[in-house]
């Protein structure tokens, strides 16, 4: 991985409070949702986030990062149908530039929500999106901050959230919803951030095997069963931060009858790899599946986010996708072979 040079320093931590408003609109994916996304979701939010300033912080990310918890509100704007939401997320937030007073950062996170409203066949039919009171909350969100004070700062973000039970109760059409934030922070504690340079690594090969699971309802609804796929895939750093890989994945779905027949599908992917985390975007083609499994679908997409542990051993978790809609979300494992 990247060699960094320069001063050593056992570091400080900052400790933030942020208090977040957001406001937005539903991305209709599909022709019948749109009369119940015509709504506005707005949310208000409260967050702590710490940030360690010592080098084997630093290299995590080769960037200096803060690390958060989330409580947060969400109005969907529409009582009847959707209803509202509360969530529990944790956060991973880089600084990618910062001067004197300015910040631009990137914000990630995955966490739980409860949803007030879901569906139901004779008293919510309308309601495509939700089927289950405890979903998973993914989001992204690129942010401008601007700090006045040694203490008190605010923020301008753009946010891309995505609600899902992650495939594991029908209907699962899953929201998009789009926000603008606007946020206020007060800095508890907060000490001078330490200078690190990154050595310029070269562009390199590495292999890695995968393996994910995670359980999915059958047809009927009645019971649960394994979902279990294995990936293999040669992934060539461009340069520090990002990367290109081609690789297959199989996948046992027995919820579908996977069993006697796996899923097969080749895949290309494109990979941030900022230190110690790795985050795929793969776009994976059906080569094989038993039949009427995923039959109106010829490809799919797989998010994986993968946290580096020691001796080339990885841990993380990972979502498919038909397009806009979620297949399910599973936990992974994974080995890389050399680098």
């Amino acid at each position: 991985m990247t060699i960094l040079y320069g001063t050593e320093s056992k570091g400080q931590t900052n400790t933030r409070f942020r208090s977040e408003w957001q406001y937005g609109f539903i991305i209709p994916h599909a022709a019948d949702l749109k009369q119940v996304a015509s709504s506005y979701p707005s949310s208000w939010s409260l967050s702590w986030q710490i940030m360690g300033t010592s080098k084997r912080h630093w290299e995590a990310c080769n960037c200096f990062h803060y690390l958060g918890l989330h409580l947060s509100y969400l109005d969907f704007g529409d009582d009847n149908v959707l209803g509202q939401a509360y969530s529990f997320s944790g956060s991973f937030e880089p600084v990618l530039w910062r001067s004197k007073r300015w910040s631009l950062n990137l914000s990630s996170g995955l966490g739980m929500v409860y949803l007030n409203r879901i569906h139901h066949p004779d008293n919510n039919p309308l309601n495509q999106f939700f089927s289950s009171h405890l979903s998973f909350l993914l989001f992204i969100a690129p942010a401008l901050e601007y700090q006045w004070s040694d203490d008190w700062g605010m923020r301008l973000s753009v946010n891309y959230n995505h609600i899902s039970n992650g495939g594991q109760k029908q209907p699962n059409r899953g929201m998009n919803f789009p926000q603008l934030g606007l946020g206020l922070h007060y800095f508890l504690n907060q000490e001078d951030w330490p200078e690190y340079v990154a050595q310029e690594k070269g562009v390199n090969w590495f292999w890695g095997l995968e393996s994910g699971v995670t359980t999915r309802k059958t047809g009927n609804g009645d019971r649960r069963e394994l979902s279990i796929s294995l990936a293999g895939q040669v992934t060539k750093a461009l340069n520090p931060i990002n990367g290109l890989a081609a690789g297959a994945e199989m996948e046992w779905d027995y919820s579908e009858g996977g069993h006697h027949h796996p899923i097969t599908a080749p895949f290309l992917a494109h990979s941030f790899l900022p230190g110690r985390f790795v985050f795929s975007q793969r776009m994976a083609w059906y080569l094989t599946r038993p039949d009427g499994v995923f039959e109106k679908h010829h490809f799919y997409q797989r998010y994986v986010l993968m946290f580096s542990l020691i001796y080339g051993w990885d841990i993380g978790v990972s979502l498919k996708a038909h397009g806009q809609t979620a297949s399910n979300l599973d936990f992974r494992l994974g080995y890389r072979f050399s680098q």
